[in-house]
């Protein structure tokens, strides 16, 4: 993500962040964004970049003209898929033609997003399986690229989510070990690394294993705060709180927890969770 590119671009047209952030956001929205790399909804990117006279791809640039427009879809899906609007993420997809695409971590990126996608979304579990199988037995047979664990950690939502539990545990059972020893180099390498950390943390939940739930979710807490990227903390915070709950109870530990959970999802102003965690509370 080519964040630099825009803030010169800002500059020399003679933008404060204030001004361009009229009418679209606001200044702090856009100062956590220069320097912190926080990302921001395509929506609010796409009208900045259009003030600067700059389109999507010159922040996510691409090695290949051909595959630039791609990139930048699949980019976009992968943001809507970690802030949970799978729907929003299958519609981009749907709108690719990939089979035109040679380049194989297009293809793969494609296929992690949309197995994912339909996964969570319990559309269509079959095809998510599908999905991975073909990154796992096709495109990634040596396992040599970051979509294999993804594939694994997939299989296991998937099979998650049509209730067989013990499939389920054989894919994140390869987890824990593999995810501790991640490179996280750059921006896309972070935001998958969380993504398989949360998901994986999340089905030792849903299975009692709290121990390697919390020490899962801590390390994406942790990851996060290294890279000042905030969007999965509010989820892990939530999750934890709930282990320490079902644990212990309502201690003080689930109440600082818990209030980190909603503080965090107001700040991304994630209105899944908040509601999510105003049910729970009505709950117990």
């Amino acid at each position: 993500m080519n964040i630099q590119k825009f803030v010169e671009r800002r500059k020399k047209l003679g933008y404060s962040q204030s001004e361009l952030a009229k009418g679209i956001c606001t200044q702090a929205t856009i100062s956590k964004f220069e320097n912190n790399g926080k990302m921001i909804s395509t929506k609010i990117l796409t009208q900045l970049c259009q003030r600067l006279g700059l389109s999507l791809s010159d922040i996510f640039p691409s090695e290949s003209d051909k595959d630039s427009a791609v990139r930048d879809d699949l980019r976009r899906a992968e943001f809507d898929l970690i802030i949970t609007e799978y729907d929003e993420a299958l519609s981009i997809l749907k709108s690719l033609n990939v089979k035109e695409i040679s380049d194989k971590q297009i293809q793969m990126e494609y296929l992690f997003i949309r197995g994912y996608a339909l996964a969570l979304s319990q559309q269509d579990t079959d095809e998510a399986v599908f999905c991975f199988d073909q990154i796992l037995n096709g495109y990634d047979e040596e396992h040599a690229t970051v979509y294999s664990p993804l594939a694994y950690v997939g299989m296991g939502i998937s099979y998650q989510q049509a209730g067989n539990f013990d499939k389920a545990e054989f894919y994140f059972s390869k987890m824990p070990q593999r995810l501790k020893t991640m490179s996280n180099n750059d921006v896309d390498s972070v935001w998958k690394s969380l993504t398989m950390l949360f998901y994986t943390g999340s089905f030792y939940s849903a299975t009692n294993d709290v121990e390697t739930s919390n020490m899962l979710l801590q390390s994406l807490v942790n990851l996060s705060s290294a890279r000042h990227v905030t969007f999965y903390v509010a989820r892990a915070k939530f999750e934890m709180a709930v282990n320490e709950r079902d644990t212990h109870g309502k201690t003080s530990d689930f109440n600082e927890l818990l209030n980190d959970a909603m503080a965090f999802a107001r700040f991304n102003n994630n209105k899944h969770l908040i509601m999510q965690i105003n049910t729970y509370l009505k709950s117990i």
